[in-house]
């Protein structure tokens, strides 16, 4: 630990250097060989986490349910099709899969998305028919009562709720619960911007009052749609010949949004619905009163299931992409597959008593939900380094270890250390929300030797650009320090 003073000075004259000074900084550097502390700074202080809190529910997922768990979406039925290819009630079962989407896996980084991306339910459509399904007498039912109905966590802000980063968390789920915002500008100055919503347009009531304005004018776009609402307006300007701007747009009920198009998969298929589509959850007062209140007990036909990718994969968009809903939802997945009940105080239950087995003490963590979107989330960086110490010892390491973004060449990553001595060689989640910024993973010495790090920075006032430098620039610091290897020795 000779470079340690030097470090230290390091560290304090960059947090000295800019707004970061009148934040609350929290860093921790261990050598993965002998767990011996290389470096620590308020490492047992409280900090919110932000995104480094899915460090936490993608170990547990992985070591509770294993790197091959899948997701198993179902279309079931009371009985199998009559002769006349006749089923009462047509039930299309979520269980938790993140991934019914047109994005592209196993995860590959900036890939296009498959529009419409309806793929996995175009597939359930065509073994119904292909199980000689030809008419619904009944309704066509959307079950997603593998979870507790509770669309979002502890914590999370109202106006959170209206973008995708924040899209409600159902155990059935599509194109990640949200739509794809895309403006462009008109042909000329003074046209109306070119706006439209992906993979289903016609889901809002999309009131468009962009103009587009003279080159090289600033873009200002503003997006509003109140809660609950079905209409969004847009408004602003955009600069002709402009680069398109695209958000993401939270769905607030996926069962309708799901209902349409499986829907009209079953209708393309010449399959007839006589009956309406009904959305089951699966309430409090249901889960209060006992399992007799549903049906998950009465037996059905299996008429087509669509099987995720092993979780292994799963988690890389959940870390790489660092994606809120799929954090939730396997978080609730957790609770469902452990304690026999999808919720978010059961889901928090396993994950607290799992970072307990993994050596970290109860006072040291808070958790509030499993994406890190919560204000109410808070760790300390020596639990998330016993953390990721605990995991580069399991079994199930290299699957935890090739989730998360490798820098300058992945995931939230892939724009960062680009030109240094740590491209490639800092694997790691990054965190962000207002105020809060966060880094945290693995370094990987010249020498052979792998550190895990984390640096946790809260209640400052940088703009986010500025933010990740500060870090970058801590993170860098560390790495020099000990990458030839002889300062950790």
């Amino acid at each position: 630990m000779r470079r340690a003073p030097s470090l230290r000075r390091r560290v304090e004259s960059i947090l000295a250097g800019s707004e970061a000074r009148r934040g609350f900084w929290g860093i921790e550097v261990i050598r993965l060989s002998d767990g011996k502390t290389l470096y620590s700074r308020f490492a047992k202080e409280l900090f919110q986490p932000a995104s480094n809190l899915k460090l936490f529910t993608t170990a547990a997922a992985i070591e509770k349910l294993g790197p091959d768990f899948v997701f198993r979406t179902a279309v079931e039925s009371g009985a199998a099709p009559d002769a006349e290819g006749r089923v009462g009630d047509l039930v299309l079962v979520g269980r938790g899969d993140p991934d019914l989407s047109g994005r592209v896996l196993p995860y590959q980084y900036d890939s296009e998305w498959q529009m419409p991306g309806d793929g996995a339910f175009q597939e359930l459509a065509n073994q119904v028919a292909a199980k000689g399904v030809r008419e619904v007498s009944g309704n066509l039912i959307l079950d997603d009562r593998y979870f507790l109905y509770e669309p979002h966590s502890h914590g999370w802000t109202l106006e959170d709720s209206q973008w995708g980063y924040a899209a409600p968390v159902a155990a059935l789920a599509f194109n990640d619960n949200a739509l794809r915002l895309h403006v462009e500008p008109g042909a000329s100055v003074g046209e109306p911007a070119r706006v439209w919503l992906e993979p289903a347009g016609d889901h809002f009531r999309l009131k468009n009052r962009v103009a587009t304005a003279a080159a090289r004018t600033p873009r200002k776009i503003f997006v509003e749609r109140a809660c609950g609402s079905r209409q969004l307006d847009v408004w602003g300007e955009i600069p002709l010949g402009g680069k398109a701007a695209e958000d993401w747009v939270a769905v607030d009920d996926p069962s309708e949004l799901i209902g349409d198009l499986f829907l009209r998969a079953l209708n393309e298929r010449s399959i007839l619905v006589r009956g309406r589509v009904v959305a089951r959850h699966r309430t409090r007062v249901e889960a209060a009163m006992g399992p007799e209140t549903v049906t998950e007990t009465s037996p059905r036909a299996v008429l087509a299931e669509h099987v995720s990718l092993p979780l292994r994969e799963s988690i890389k968009v959940t870390n790489k992409a660092s994606h809120n809903l799929h954090a939730e939802m396997l978080l609730r997945t957790l609770g469902r597959e452990v304690k026999n009940f999808g919720s978010l105080t059961t889901g928090l239950e396993v994950l607290s008593e799992f970072a307990i087995r993994a050596g970290i003490a109860p006072e040291e963590i808070h958790f509030a939900d499993g994406s890190g979107l919560s204000r109410e989330d808070l760790v300390t960086p020596h639990a998330i380094t016993t953390l990721l110490a605990y995991m580069a010892r399991s079994p199930n390491a290299e699957a935890f270890f090739e989730s998360l973004p490798v820098a300058g060449a992945d995931g939230t990553l892939a724009e960062r250390f680009g030109r240094t001595s740590a491209k490639g060689r800092i694997v790691a989640k990054t965190g962000t929300l207002e105020h809060v910024n966060a880094l945290s993973g693995y370094m990987d010495l010249r020498s052979g030797e792998r550190l895990a790090f984390s640096i946790l920075g809260n209640s400052h006032l940088l703009k986010s650009g500025e933010a990740v430098h500060v870090i970058d620039q801590i993170a860098l610091a560390i790495y020099d320090s000990f990458g030839s290897g002889s300062g950790a020795r």
